[in-house]
């Protein structure tokens, strides 16, 4: 089974030079400069963003929340659109991004030229995370898996993705709508991997229980064949058939994680169970990355499908 590998960087210190042997003229051009109106300038224009959407959402921040449901406490980031709070009558989508400690930083980025040039609205973004990297990479099987993992997994946590669930739909939800304003019916979660395996749980769930909070789906490089293909079988024992769902589906994945015997084809497979339950107002669109491994389709997966959630 493929599972999140954790990511590794490395620094480099950079430690200035000068020559401290200035010749005249040399310090008879640093006064000459340091007294320049382009000095002046120069640090004007420093100061100044860096583009023009460089301040499209607010420098990330975080806070604690613990849930009941889960008994754990989880680190939750946000980011707030550019204009936010002076226009206090306007409400925005809601974006929340799994597995926030590895991908809610890169995934804000990316927001600010999609929402720049129109292809994602400005929204208010929430991340999901742990206490640091190291948690999140051991807890994370915990809380986005359904059922408990079949024992050649050797996962020391799994099959706590309905506590998790209810963790969002009856604790976070609620606080965030109560904190910030919210149009909930262009809300979107975003997950990759097993978190691309949650999201697929949630949308099957929120289907089985005729209950909609989250009405959007973006699933990258998602697990499906966890537990022998468990989700399948969430789809094809459904007794909801014909129903309304108010969903959007979006699942990608790179091409590199499809060619194993495992995986070959799932795509395909997955979403022709959706088409014998005839579901009203379901969308689904899949995607394969040409040349994308299963960590460098996450972000690429996240942006592809939230502009398909939003387009026009």
């Amino acid at each position: 089974m493929k599972l999140f590998k954790g990511l590794k960087t490395s620094l480099k210190d950079q430690t200035p030079f000068m020559n401290n042997k200035l010749k005249p003229i040399g310090i008879a051009l640093i006064i000459l400069f340091s007294c320049s109106p382009n000095d002046n300038q120069l640090a004007k224009t420093e100061s100044q963003p860096l583009t023009e959407f460089s301040n499209y959402y607010s420098t990330p921040t975080s806070t604690n929340y613990f849930s009941d449901f889960v008994a754990d406490t989880f680190r939750i980031f946000q980011s707030l659109p550019q204009g936010y709070s002076s226009d206090t009558k306007r409400k925005y989508p809601l974006i929340i991004i799994l597995d926030g400690n590895a991908f809610f930083e890169s995934t804000v980025s990316e927001l600010k030229f999609h929402s720049f040039i129109g292809f994602i609205p400005k929204s208010i973004v929430i991340g999901i995370g742990y206490q640091d990297f190291m948690t999140m990479d051991s807890l994370r099987s915990r809380d986005y898996t359904y059922p408990l993992a079949n024992p050649e997994y050797k996962m020391a946590l799994s099959g706590g993705a309905e506590k998790f669930k209810r963790f969002l739909d009856e604790e976070l939800i609620p606080k965030l709508m109560h904190n910030y304003r919210i149009n909930l019916d262009q809300s979107v979660i975003c997950g990759h991997s097993l978190g691309g395996y949650f999201t697929l749980y949630y949308g099957l769930k929120s289907i089985e229980e005729n209950k909609f909070l989250i009405k959007n789906i973006v699933s990258a490089s998602p697990s499906l064949h966890y537990n022998n293909r468990f989700l399948f079988d969430m789809v094809s024992t459904s007794n909801k058939a014909g129903i309304e769902v108010p969903t959007n589906i979006y699942i990608s994945m790179g091409s590199e994680d499809m060619d194993d015997d495992e995986s070959v084809g799932i795509l395909d497979s997955f979403e022709e169970q959706f088409a014998v339950h005839k579901y009203k107002g379901l969308k689904i669109k899949k995607e394969e990355y040409t040349n994308f491994g299963h960590i460098d389709a996450a972000i690429p997966g996240f942006m592809k499908g939230l502009t398909y959630i939003f387009e026009k």
